[in-house]
Protein backbone atom coordinates (compact mmCIF):
# COMPACT_ATOMS: atom_id res chain seq x y z
CA UNK A 1 0.00 0.00 0.00
CA UNK A 2 1.59 3.11 -1.20
CA UNK A 3 1.80 6.08 1.55
CA UNK A 4 2.06 9.61 1.14
CA UNK A 5 5.06 11.49 2.46
CA UNK A 6 4.07 12.60 5.95
CA UNK A 7 2.79 16.75 5.85
CA UNK A 8 5.42 19.32 7.30
CA UNK A 9 4.42 20.15 10.77
CA UNK A 10 3.61 23.48 12.18
CA UNK A 11 6.26 25.52 13.35
CA UNK A 12 4.77 26.43 16.54
CA UNK A 13 2.57 24.27 18.61
CA UNK A 14 -1.20 24.44 19.00
CA UNK A 15 -2.01 23.97 23.36
CA UNK A 16 -4.81 23.09 24.42
CA UNK A 17 -5.16 27.35 25.47
CA UNK A 18 -4.82 27.73 21.99
CA UNK A 19 -8.04 25.78 21.09
CA UNK A 20 -11.74 26.35 21.40
CA UNK A 21 -15.16 24.29 21.87
CA UNK A 22 -17.01 24.67 18.10
CA UNK A 23 -13.56 24.97 15.93
CA UNK A 24 -13.89 22.92 13.14
CA UNK A 25 -10.63 21.56 11.22
CA UNK A 26 -10.64 19.86 7.47
CA UNK A 27 -8.27 17.79 6.49
CA UNK A 28 -7.79 14.94 4.03
CA UNK A 29 -7.72 14.30 0.15
CA UNK A 30 -7.12 10.01 0.64
CA UNK A 31 -7.91 8.21 -2.87
CA UNK A 32 -9.16 5.04 -2.04
CA UNK A 33 -8.02 1.82 -3.79
CA UNK A 34 -8.74 -1.71 -4.77
CA UNK A 35 -5.61 -2.87 -4.26
CA UNK A 36 -5.77 -1.40 -0.54
CA UNK A 37 -9.29 -2.41 -0.21
CA UNK A 38 -8.85 -6.24 -0.56
CA UNK A 39 -5.02 -6.06 1.03
CA UNK A 40 -6.61 -4.69 4.54
CA UNK A 41 -9.65 -6.73 4.06
CA UNK A 42 -7.82 -10.12 3.35
CA UNK A 43 -5.46 -9.17 6.71
CA UNK A 44 -8.18 -7.94 8.67
CA UNK A 45 -11.78 -8.22 7.79
CA UNK A 46 -12.06 -10.94 5.34
CA UNK A 47 -15.85 -11.06 4.20
CA UNK A 48 -16.49 -11.93 0.85
CA UNK A 49 -17.84 -8.64 -0.13
CA UNK A 50 -14.80 -6.85 0.74
CA UNK A 51 -12.69 -9.24 -1.43
CA UNK A 52 -14.65 -11.17 -3.86
CA UNK A 53 -16.31 -9.40 -7.29
CA UNK A 54 -18.87 -12.08 -7.53
CA UNK A 55 -19.67 -11.51 -3.60
CA UNK A 56 -19.96 -8.27 -3.69
CA UNK A 57 -22.05 -7.91 -6.80
CA UNK A 58 -24.45 -10.40 -5.37
CA UNK A 59 -24.65 -8.58 -1.46
CA UNK A 60 -27.96 -6.83 -1.38
CA UNK A 61 -26.45 -3.70 0.13
CA UNK A 62 -23.16 -3.51 -1.57
CA UNK A 63 -23.25 -4.30 -5.04
CA UNK A 64 -19.70 -3.78 -5.47
CA UNK A 65 -16.12 -4.30 -3.38
CA UNK A 66 -16.34 -2.19 -0.72
CA UNK A 67 -13.84 -1.40 1.94
CA UNK A 68 -14.39 -2.65 5.46
CA UNK A 69 -15.67 -0.30 8.05
CA UNK A 70 -12.25 -0.29 10.31
CA UNK A 71 -10.14 0.38 7.24
CA UNK A 72 -12.43 3.18 6.54
CA UNK A 73 -11.51 4.03 10.45
CA UNK A 74 -7.85 3.64 9.23
CA UNK A 75 -7.60 6.12 6.50
CA UNK A 76 -9.53 8.36 8.30
CA UNK A 77 -7.38 7.87 11.64
CA UNK A 78 -4.70 8.64 8.84
CA UNK A 79 -6.17 11.93 7.31
CA UNK A 80 -6.67 13.24 11.21
CA UNK A 81 -3.31 12.59 12.46
CA UNK A 82 -1.70 14.01 9.36
CA UNK A 83 -3.65 17.01 9.48
CA UNK A 84 -2.82 17.65 13.48
CA UNK A 85 0.54 17.66 12.36
CA UNK A 86 0.39 19.97 10.14
CA UNK A 87 -1.77 22.62 11.97
CA UNK A 88 0.35 21.81 15.21
CA UNK A 89 -1.91 20.01 17.46
CA UNK A 90 0.64 16.79 19.58
CA UNK A 91 -1.37 14.40 20.78
CA UNK A 92 -0.12 13.13 24.41
CA UNK A 93 -2.28 10.17 23.70
CA UNK A 94 -6.07 9.24 22.93
CA UNK A 95 -8.33 8.72 25.49
CA UNK A 96 -10.90 6.69 23.95
CA UNK A 97 -13.25 6.62 20.90
CA UNK A 98 -17.25 6.25 21.26
CA UNK A 99 -20.38 5.97 18.35
CA UNK A 100 -19.03 5.07 15.59
CA UNK A 101 -21.20 5.00 12.64
CA UNK A 102 -20.75 4.18 9.31
CA UNK A 103 -23.81 6.03 7.08
CA UNK A 104 -22.37 4.87 3.65
CA UNK A 105 -19.96 2.08 1.83
CA UNK A 106 -17.16 3.22 1.10
CA UNK A 107 -15.51 1.92 -2.61
CA UNK A 108 -12.97 1.63 -4.43
CA UNK A 109 -12.11 5.61 -6.57
CA UNK A 110 -13.42 7.20 -3.82
CA UNK A 111 -11.80 10.07 -2.34
CA UNK A 112 -12.34 10.88 1.32
CA UNK A 113 -11.51 13.73 3.57
CA UNK A 114 -12.48 14.69 7.19
CA UNK A 115 -13.86 17.17 9.53
CA UNK A 116 -12.57 17.67 12.98
CA UNK A 117 -15.23 19.24 14.80
CA UNK A 118 -14.17 19.99 19.02
CA UNK A 119 -17.26 19.66 20.90
CA UNK A 120 -15.05 19.88 24.08
CA UNK A 121 -12.09 21.67 25.35
CA UNK A 122 -11.16 21.71 29.12
CA UNK A 123 -7.97 20.91 31.55
CA UNK A 124 -7.88 18.48 33.83
CA UNK A 125 -8.47 18.38 37.40
CA UNK A 126 -6.03 16.35 38.68
CA UNK A 127 -3.17 16.67 35.80
CA UNK A 128 -2.43 20.81 35.40
CA UNK A 129 0.20 20.28 32.43
CA UNK A 130 -2.35 18.62 30.44
CA UNK A 131 -6.42 19.33 29.36
CA UNK A 132 -8.79 16.72 27.64
CA UNK A 133 -9.84 18.22 24.21
CA UNK A 134 -13.00 15.71 22.91
CA UNK A 135 -14.42 15.88 19.03
CA UNK A 136 -16.59 14.64 16.38
CA UNK A 137 -15.20 13.23 13.61
CA UNK A 138 -17.41 13.23 10.13
CA UNK A 139 -15.69 11.23 7.09
CA UNK A 140 -17.12 12.41 3.44
CA UNK A 141 -16.08 10.64 0.18
CA UNK A 142 -15.81 12.78 -2.79
CA UNK A 143 -19.47 14.04 -3.16
CA UNK A 144 -19.46 15.28 0.44
CA UNK A 145 -21.50 12.38 1.65
CA UNK A 146 -21.43 11.71 5.02
CA UNK A 147 -19.37 8.12 5.09
CA UNK A 148 -19.03 7.64 8.69
CA UNK A 149 -18.77 10.02 12.11
CA UNK A 150 -17.32 9.29 15.37
CA UNK A 151 -16.28 10.78 18.38
CA UNK A 152 -13.16 10.39 20.21
CA UNK A 153 -10.82 12.09 23.22
CA UNK A 154 -7.15 13.03 23.76
CA UNK A 155 -5.12 14.59 26.07
CA UNK A 156 -3.30 18.07 24.79
CA UNK A 157 -0.38 19.33 26.70
CA UNK A 158 -1.19 23.38 28.25
CA UNK A 159 1.46 26.03 27.14
CA UNK A 160 4.31 25.79 29.71
CA UNK A 161 4.02 28.32 32.45
CA UNK A 162 7.68 30.49 33.39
Amino acid sequence: MPIDPVPPVASAPLWLEDLETGRVFRFGDYAVTREEVIEFATRFDPQPFHIDDAAAAAHPLFGRICASGMHTMAMSHLLQMRGFQQVGIHPLAGVGMDEMRLHAPVYPGDRLHIAVELTDVRPSRSKPDRGLVSYLTTVSNQDDLAVMTYRSSLFLARRPTG
